[in-house]
């Protein structure tokens, strides 16, 4: 076992030095982690449910559960109390720990694992009292993806009693698939007589608040009947009408050492979960879905070097200079490559551990790709000008200004022209308003292929275009602009009856002084414009004092 190999956590030491060694092996898991008792009381806690509750280090032992609102194990998420009042939505899974040589076990001690979904569950669709609402009991990828991220099984039924989700632990332990699983009821699980207990039980916690709990035998891969301990609450619409339960299952049997356990944590992860060695940066453990992302077996990313799935050095440098440091990574843009060099982004954690006397970095990757190519179209969007695709009044003037703050500060010339087309209202009425809008595309694509890179090219509104020139005076400003101005009056536009030419009357200014700003000087080259019109159109004027 690979965990076993390379991440042994617990030794044959006694009982209680066991339990510490064991424990803080849970130290650098960047999901919160508790260890508590039968009534509720935390016995250990991690740093990062410290921090996720808000509580000072050290301040959740001998602390209650109900205190913040997490003495419930469903695969749902719902608002934990936070040390200051504040809520923060979270998803908690719920395992017995196996039984000790001094009397305690399984129905003294458990172990809570504290995932953060409040970003998801806020994402969720918002109530008309601005609160999220509770998230649905299944089809929606924020919880099918907690459903498959808790290492125990976990079922929804309907009102009717129904199977309508189940998560990969619950079918190996049932031995049935979760496709057959669906739509069949208890009975498919145990005896007519118990079925009818489950079902009793499932009516009495959907009439009422709260949730159940009760040992009952089920039916395992196996063929034989096991006993096991069952938690169901009911969840309700946004009237408070039951719509079905949700439930979970653990093992009363459970004997797995605490390393199997870590295994289990991080391999029903869904979020990419590799170690490596401090020393040589040399890849010891990889879960599934890492392995996935990659797209290479474990067994060929074992052995190999994580500074090879870095796509930009400078990124990877950025991460080392952090943990030479002696902190940590949190949720840091950083692209990976794949196996076949195909690049994708990634939120990425990482964590400092010592690991049987081996010093590790414990990474998470999240694949961002989707989410960011998104976020990146509806920014593009949100910039552009939907007719002519370049930036519209608002970004323009933004970028524009960021632009006159750098000529400021390097004492370095900018110069501004506005663009007005000629005549366009003719256009329009001749043509059609069409055939309008195809000729103002065409405008933005002329400018375009005069200007430089770096040169900022928006449109004001209407048929009026404004450029930037970035280290340029007025008098080298005027030679493009005459450029542009004979590149649009060659160039032929298509119209339902042939096609036509069209030209343009451009104003241009130059930046005066330290203290000038941007409006001043579009309402100069403004009075540029004027000035060309006035002259007969299809030219190019410079603004000059008495204008």
């Amino acid at each position: 076992m690979l965990v076993s190999e390379s991440m042994a956590m617990i030794s044959d030491r006694g009982v209680h030095d066991m339990r510490g060694s064991a424990w803080s092996a849970y130290d650098r898991l960047p999901v919160g982690v508790c260890i508590v008792t039968a009534s509720g009381m935390i016995r250990y806690a991690n740093p990062t449910l410290h921090g996720l509750l808000g509580c000072e280090p050290g301040g959740l032992p001998g602390r209650s559960l109900c205190e913040f609102d997490l003495d419930r194990s469903l695969p749902q998420a719902w608002p934990a109390r936070l040390a200051d009042g504040a809520v923060r939505w979270v998803a908690v899974a719920e395992m017995p720990l196996p039984a000790d040589a001094d009397g305690e076990g399984a129905d003294a001690l458990r172990m809570l694992t504290v995932t953060d979904v409040d970003a998801l569950c806020r994402q969720e669709k918002v109530s008309g009292d601005g609160v999220p609402s509770r998230p649905g009991p299944a089809g929606m990828p924020m919880v099918d993806a907690l459903l498959e991220a808790a290492p125990v099984p976990l079922f929804v039924k309907d009102a009717d009693g129904q199977y309508i989700a189940v998560n990969d632990a619950f079918a190996r332990l049932t031995g049935i698939s979760r496709a057959d699983m669906l739509r069949r009821t208890t009975f498919a699980l145990t005896g007519p007589d118990m079925a009818r207990e489950h079902v009793g039980q499932d009516r009495a916690v959907m009439e009422r608040e709260g949730s159940v709990q009760y040992e009952a035998p089920v039916r395992t891969a196996e063929g034989a009947m096991r006993m096991v301990n069952l938690t169901k609450a009911a969840f309700r619409d946004q009237a408070g009408n039951p719509m079905g339960i949700v439930g979970a299952i653990h093992e009363l049997t459970e004997t797995r050492p605490n390393e199997e356990r870590l295994e289990a944590i991080l391999e029903q992860s869904p979020i990419g979960v590799s170690v490596s060695r401090r020393d040589d940066g040399r890849i010891v453990f990889v879960n599934t879905r890492f392995a996935e992302l990659i797209g290479l077996p474990r067994e060929k990313l074992i052995g190999s070097r994580a500074r090879d799935y870095y796509l930009d050095s400078h990124q990877r440098l950025r991460v080392l200079e952090r943990l030479r440091g002696g902190g940590g990574v949190t949720n840091m843009e950083v692209q990976f490559k794949r196996a076949d060099g195909s690049p994708f982004w990634t939120l990425f954690t990482v964590n400092q551990a010592v690991i049987q006397g081996v010093p590790v970095n414990l990474a998470w990757i999240y694949d961002y790709t989707e989410r960011r190519s998104m976020e990146e179209a509806l920014r593009d969007m949100a910039s552009r000008d939907p007719l002519t695709g370049i930036y519209n009044r608002r970004s323009f003037m933004e970028l524009a200004r960021s632009q006159l703050a750098r000529a400021h500060r390097f004492h370095e010339p900018l110069s501004v022209f506005v663009l007005d087309v000629d005549h366009f209202k003719r256009i329009n009425d001749t043509f059609g308003h069409a055939t309008g809008d195809d000729a103002l595309r065409m405008v933005a694509a002329g400018c375009q292929a005069i200007l430089r890179e770096y040169d900022l090219l928006g449109r004001l509104g209407g048929e009026e275009f404004v450029v930037v020139l970035p280290g340029a005076t007025a008098d080298e400003s005027r030679v493009v602009a005459e450029r542009v101005r004979r590149h649009l009056a060659r160039m032929p536009i298509e119209a339902p009856d042939g096609t036509f030419r069209l030209t343009a009357s451009i104003g241009i200014a130059g930046l005066e002084g330290a203290t000038d700003t941007l409006e001043r000087a579009i309402h100069r080259a403004d009075l540029a414009l004027y000035r060309a019109k006035h002259l007969g159109r299809n030219r190019v004027a410079v603004f000059e004092p008495g204008m």
